[in-house]
């Protein structure tokens, strides 16, 4: 029962239609090289959803920053869609590890983690680095 409270309130914290928004980008730009630059603004649009929940949403606008930057290579032709994979995965392993260094240094600070938080930092896991990386939490 206490499980079922925990899922229904983090579910709660995660703003209604989030996940809804990211498939849509999916469906919306299917063609993850002529359509990067559109597919990156919808995903971006739609991971604004999350900004005002996470403890340190600078570090979400420097993922998108990066997330636009690759997708502009790649609708270029000037960057592979495994590379920008590899990279943006890279970005946001270095982005928890920038979340997890400021946690640290202020360790008064917020100790409760949301929903919201933890969604992103489960995006981009490993499996997300394949092209067909469609899963919920892959953006």
């Amino acid at each position: 029962m206490a499980r079922q409270a925990d899922q229904q309130e983090a579910a709660e914290e995660i703003p209604d239609g989030w996940k809804d928004a990211l498939a849509e980008c999916r469906h919306a730009s299917p063609d993850q090289k002529a359509q990067a630059v559109a597919r990156a603004a919808c995903v971006t649009k739609a991971t604004e959803l999350l900004r005002p929940m996470l403890p340190f949403p600078d570090l979400l606008d420097q993922e998108n920053a990066m997330r636009k930057s690759l997708a502009e290579q790649v609708q270029a032709g000037k960057l592979s869609l495994l590379e920008r994979n590899r990279q943006i995965t890279k970005f946001h392993s270095k982005m928890l590890a920038e979340e997890q260094g400021r946690l640290q240094a202020n360790p008064g600070g917020a100790t409760e983690v949301s929903a919201a938080a933890t969604q992103w930092r489960l995006s981009n896991p490993d499996g997300c680095t394949s092209l067909g990386g469609n899963t919920a939490n892959c953006y």
